[in-house]
């Protein structure tokens, strides 16, 4: 899945010159916590609601609603500004936010904002992705890190006549193994885990009791 799928096309911004207090009303208005600083369609930094709260009085009076109007964007944004391309995977964007802590992400395509994704936005995808809105069963499965064990775990459920809703591997902390996360479309998978324990394959969840299913 790609940036351009889930990203925010109608993105709100304000410019270096606007006023702290014309900003805030922009962000409360339309119910974003990020606004991203353009000229002329470029982005040039970027404010958070954090940003915006920082500067705002705790009471509003007419001397400190004189700090709003009197404050401009370019004295609070952040000018160092981690972008996005539209055709970037969600992933990377995931690992970029992480990286480096960020909550939004604008996107630039030939050096004009055309987007934006936040957090939220891409937790939302990352669970598509791994199909947890869709009914079913999950499963966690050791294999050794070598050619053909996923295709062993894949017809087993297939002789099974089970789709596979999603499929992700994640290495073992030992490296030399891997752990395979399934989420099948079945809500009964105690014959499947049987099979693949057979097949000389760990499950790692579901547990029973006394540990890992081996």
């Amino acid at each position: 899945m790609l940036v351009e799928e889930i990203m925010i096309r109608d993105v709100s911004v304000v410019k270096a010159d606007t006023s702290v207090f014309d900003a805030l009303t922009l962000a409360e208005k339309k119910r974003v916590r990020h606004l991203p600083v353009v000229a002329e369609d470029e982005v040039i930094g970027i404010i958070s609601d954090r940003d915006l709260r920082d500067v705002k009085p705790s009471v509003l009076c007419s001397e400190k609603l004189d700090i709003l109007t009197g404050t401009y964007v370019k004295d609070i944004m952040h000018t160092q500004v981690v972008t996005v391309h539209p055709l970037d995977a969600i992933e990377d964007a995931a690992r970029m936010i992480y990286e480096h802590r960020v909550g939004c992400l604008p996107v630039v395509q030939e050096g004009k904002l055309v987007g934006i994704v936040t957090t939220s936005d891409l937790l939302h995808a990352l669970v598509d992705l791994m199909g947890m809105g869709q009914p079913g069963s999950h499963l966690e499965i050791e294999v050794p890190d070598q050619p053909g064990a996923l295709l062993d775990i894949a017809r087993i459920i297939k002789d099974n006549e089970i789709n596979i809703i999603s499929i992700y591997i994640n290495p073992d902390k030992h490296m030399e193994k891997r752990v395979v996360s399934l989420r099948i479309a079945t809500f009964d998978p105690r014959r499947i885990i049987e099979q693949i324990k057979s097949a000389g394959y760990p499950v790692l969840f579901p547990m029973s009791l006394g540990g890992a299913l081996t």
